[in-house]
């Protein structure tokens, strides 16, 4: 191993250099113009256009052989940003990519990240340039998000990493080399990777749009673009349906779910989905309508949609996919444990523990952080499985929850994803606790519930904006019902 890294320590820097000379030979020569043509003719190309059909085919293959010698360029060059990658050296991935993209600039301009392509630049790509430049900037964007998760201060990694998203997404939009293309999947890693940059850090929409505005045009042109395409076009509808989600508009969120649903094949779809995508987004949203159905009363369907997740669509998820598992698992718990029945709770508390909880404890500091939003939805089916006993961990539990130290993303990420705020969760398993230690021990009920309330008092920040708009009406629903019901177990009898 340390030879094979002393070796690579030597040939990766070699490398680097060799390619860095062979992008300044090729750029010198010109930037990538192959088969498409501004509409703007400057006093020079007038003049060209009296030229011999000679002299125009030789011009044709001396561009067709420029290009060509670009374009290889630019994949010898991204392989190059791989292994950078891989090595962990991020800064030099994302420098290698920088040097690709100077490949399409005008001759002698080197590429900026702030400036990116002009409008002659873009109009300039041929459908394999296109192509190129999207992925690139898709590539880009993943990781100026490396940058900025290894070193959250670093503002401008994070504007970066939404810049590039932004940039595909717009270039392929108003590109004419994309009506060339029969095949447009490039540009559908840069709509997921968009929506989950919407989902998680704050950002500026293009072209002063209002965020409902920008996310829904979004979804509707993935939704386009996959047609025929069958993964494609599933991921695109869980896409529109998440955008749908997070604006309140749980009808149509679901009307657009049982489209995706009459062409979604978990067998067939979801590893390739995890392969293109990251995670199986379409299972994920699937699962997290069980809950919304049973919010709106349609509780039969909820509970026949849970047991289609359960035994069609998360044994297709890798035992790997934790993070995947946690998010498919918490929204059909929650729905199995509102039954209120010992037998449903018991069966969710086996269901979470079998696939996330014991194997994330296994992993011990090695599992991923979003592993600690298992806590209070596992105390909650603890409780609801006890039959209102207590059980054996109990006091644990109880210290665990009035001696919480959360990070503060906690709270936004549940509400983005759950349609709860964490700390309304925590206040439930507050409850929850109160109610068994309350045959126990008056006071450690009174200290609980005391918690609870606490917790609730951040909810309610979370849920109502300044101006008195409420954020997420599932939540403040989910909110007024735990409220209440602390408020009658706290008063005297």
């Amino acid at each position: 191993y340390l030879l094979a890294a002393s070796v690579l320590s030597f040939v990766l820097p070699l490398s680097y250099n060799i390619a860095q000379t062979r992008l300044r030979n090729i750029v010198s020569t010109g930037h990538a113009r192959d088969g498409v043509n501004s509409n703007e003719r400057s006093p020079i190309q007038k003049m060209q256009s009296t030229r011999t059909s000679s002299d125009l085919s030789s011009s044709s293959q001396r561009q067709s052989k420029r290009t060509s010698l670009i374009l290889k360029a630019a994949e010898e060059t991204a392989i190059m940003g791989k292994m950078f990658d891989t090595m962990g050296s991020t800064s030099k991935a994302v420098a290698m990519n920088r040097d690709i993209l100077t490949l399409f600039k005008a001759e002698g301009d080197d590429f900026s990240w702030e400036a990116g392509l002009t409008l002659s630049e873009i109009n300039s790509l041929g459908p394999k340039s296109l192509e190129v430049v999207v992925k690139t900037l898709t590539g880009s964007s993943k990781l100026w998000g490396s940058i900025f998760l290894s070193n959250p201060d670093n503002e401008e990694a994070c504007r970066m990493r939404i810049k590039c998203c932004v940039d595909a997404l717009d270039i392929f939009d108003i590109a004419p080399a994309k009506e060339q293309l029969s095949d447009r999947s490039v540009i559908f890693p840069c709509y997921s990777a968009m929506n989950f940059i919407a989902k998680s850090v704050p950002y500026v929409p293009p072209n002063n749009m209002s965020h409902g505005d920008f996310e829904m045009t979004m979804a509707e042109n993935f939704v386009k673009e996959t047609h025929y395409q069958q993964y494609h076009q599933c991921r695109a509808l869980a896409f529109q349906a998440d955008v749908m989600r997070r604006y309140g508009k749980y009808e149509d969120t679901l009307s657009v779910i049982d489209e995706m649903k009459s062409i979604y094949d978990p067998q067939l779809h979801s590893r390739v989905l995890v392969k293109e995508y990251v995670s199986d987004h379409c299972t994920e949203i699937v699962a997290a309508s069980t809950f919304w159905l049973h919010h709106y009363g349609r509780n039969d369907e909820a509970l026949r949609l849970c047991d289609q997740v359960i035994y069609t669509m998360l044994p297709e998820i890798e035992a790997t996919e934790l993070v995947t598992k946690l998010t498919i698992l918490i929204p059909i718990c929650r729905t199995l444990a509102n039954q209120r029945e010992t037998s449903t709770a018991e069966k969710a508390l086996e269901l979470f523990k079998t696939h996330v909880s014991d194997p994330a404890a296994r992993a011990g500091g090695k599992a991923h952080p979003a592993m600690g939003l298992c806590v209070p939805i596992i105390i909650i089916l603890k409780c609801c499985s006890s039959g209102g006993g207590a059980y054996a961990d109990l006091n644990t539990d109880v210290a665990y929850m009035l001696n919480r130290n959360d990070p503060d993303w906690f709270e936004s990420t549940y509400l983005t994803y759950f349609d709860a705020a964490w700390s309304t969760m925590c206040a439930e398993a507050c409850l929850c606790l109160a109610k068994i230690t309350g045959c126990i021990s008056h006071d450690e009920s009174h200290v609980l519930i005391k918690e609870g309330l606490k917790c609730l008092e951040e909810s309610a920040n979370t849920l109502e904006k300044e101006d008195g708009t409420i954020v997420n009406s599932m939540a403040r629903s989910y909110y007024s019902q735990i409220l209440s019901e602390l408020e009658n177990l706290s008063a005297p009898v």
